[in-house]
């Protein structure tokens, strides 16, 4: 009974583990990306409390109850939020802007081309540009396998067609010719 017991708390401890997981990456996938839209959130709390402070300063100290200085709190409170919408999703979008840009390039067939990374990026970024550079790179490497394969099956077929042709070729020949192609062939598959 006492194993029983055990083995039910480290499945309750399991399971509860599980759940803690799945929480975590359900609403914490991007942390430095949820940080920035945070901070961004705060920053826009903090200048409307800012504006608040100020109203309630003028209203204290000079008597100003119009209605000019509600607009003054909207129009403030606007002037802030956008000025932190624009320079976050600058901050943010621009980056991808310029990613966007350099993938086209790579789609066009310059693979020796990396994605650059400024110092300023968001970490989130350089981890994304730094998987994608791994794969451009992979890529490359693969093309590169890819095309010396074609070459050399191209020459080794070329070559016994010729044979052929002449009569310089016993069908030994062919069969150790094609035996060393597939060892080609299997060899690429095997590295990719």
């Amino acid at each position: 009974m006492k194993g029983y017991i055990l083995n039910k708390n480290y499945m309750d401890k399991s399971i509860s583990a599980g759940k803690e997981k799945k929480i975590r990456q359900r609403y914490f996938v991007a942390k430095e990306l949820q940080i920035t839209i945070a901070l961004l959130v705060v920053l826009a709390l903090l200048g409307g409390s800012f504006l608040q402070s100020v109203s309630a300063t003028l209203n204290t100290y000079f008597g100003f109850t119009t209605p000019v200085l509600s607009i003054f709190l909207i129009i403030g409170y606007i002037i802030i939020v956008a000025f932190l919408a624009i320079f976050f999703a600058h901050r943010l979008l621009g980056p991808f802007k310029r990613l966007e840009y350099e993938m086209k390039i790579i789609t066009n067939g310059e693979l020796d081309k990396r994605l650059t990374v400024r110092t300023k990026d968001d970490l989130y970024v350089r981890n994304f540009v730094a998987y994608v550079n791994e794969f451009v790179e992979n890529f490359e490497n693969m093309s590169k396998d890819y095309n010396k394969l074609h070459s050399t099956l191209s020459t080794e077929i070329t070559n016994t067609i010729k044979k052929i042709e002449k009569g310089e070729c016993t069908q030994k020949d062919i069969k150790e010719t094609l035996t060393t192609l597939q060892k080609h062939i299997h060899e690429l598959r095997e590295k990719w």
